[in-house]
């Protein structure tokens, strides 16, 4: 019993060799006649088989889709765990934000919707939110960095 899973592979490859040898010099008939001699009915075994392979089909086409669904719920996890300082206060969140529009102008615009444009309208959460898409992004320790 000192047999390893190596020799297990090649006897499995060497039957299923032989098997596919004889299956191709088989005729058709011949399959199916002994198909039929074992209580098989061909049709089943080709509606099954048929249902089989498209299945296979299916799972290797979507692989990828799995993949990308994956790495999708990795990201959204990395993202929301995610942690930056922010100020406690409201007014040092306003601050930092109106700090960020200040040295990079176009971040207002690429931010705050149309019914927001007036930078005092937003309310706490909306600020909060805007801070943690920028800390995300990295803006804020560009920000940080420059001496803000």
């Amino acid at each position: 019993m000192s047999e390893r899973p190596e020799d297990y592979e090649k006897e499995l490859a060497s039957v299923w060799d032989a098997f596919s040898e004889a299956i191709a010099q088989s005729s058709d008939e011949e399959i199916l006649a002994q198909a039929r001699e074992e209580g098989r009915d061909p049709q089943e075994t080709a509606i099954r088989v048929r249902a089989i392979l498209k299945n296979a089909l299916k799972a290797h086409q979507q692989a990828k889709l799995r993949e990308a669904e994956e790495r999708y719920k990795k990201r959204v996890i990395e993202i929301y765990a995610m942690q930056r300082a922010l100020p406690q206060r409201p007014e040092g969140r306003r601050a930092l934000l109106s700090t960020v529009f200040t040295k990079i102008p176009e971040m207002r615009s690429a931010l705050l919707t149309a019914q927001h444009r007036e930078f005092e309208t937003l309310t706490d959460d909306d600020v909060t939110s805007c801070l943690k898409q920028l800390a995300y992004l990295g803006v804020l320790d560009k920000i940080t960095e420059s001496g803000a």
